[in-house]
């Protein structure tokens, strides 16, 4: 089993990196899906609650429940072309979506 992290810990995390990396905090984007998810979805610039539990989908700005996480990329306005070019300038094959 992995660490849990609590959800200030989460928001430091959160915090630290756009500090590191000097991205303003209205430029972050955080996805969650549980009460521990709160504080970095309230921080981040976006706040996403993917299939999400009520606190986090309160909690955020957008909420996603679709199997895929691929789809926060199309609600930031990237799309399937986006992905497949960036994918082949840097050598790499797209899988195709998996349709069921």
């Amino acid at each position: 089993m992995g660490v849990i992290v609590d959800r200030k810990g989460k928001q430091a995390a959160l915090e630290e990196f756009a500090e590191k990396y000097e991205i303003p905090m209205r430029r972050t984007i955080a996805i969650g899906d549980g009460a521990n998810d709160v504080s970095m979805l309230e921080a981040a610039g976006l706040g996403v609650s993917f299939n999400g539990k009520a606190a986090a989908r309160e909690a955020a700005d957008a909420a996603l429940s679709v199997p895929y996480l691929d789809s926060v990329l199309y609600l930031m306005g990237i799309t399937r072309e986006d992905i497949e070019g960036a994918d082949a300038r840097a050598g790499v094959v797209t899988p195709a979506p998996v349709i069921s």
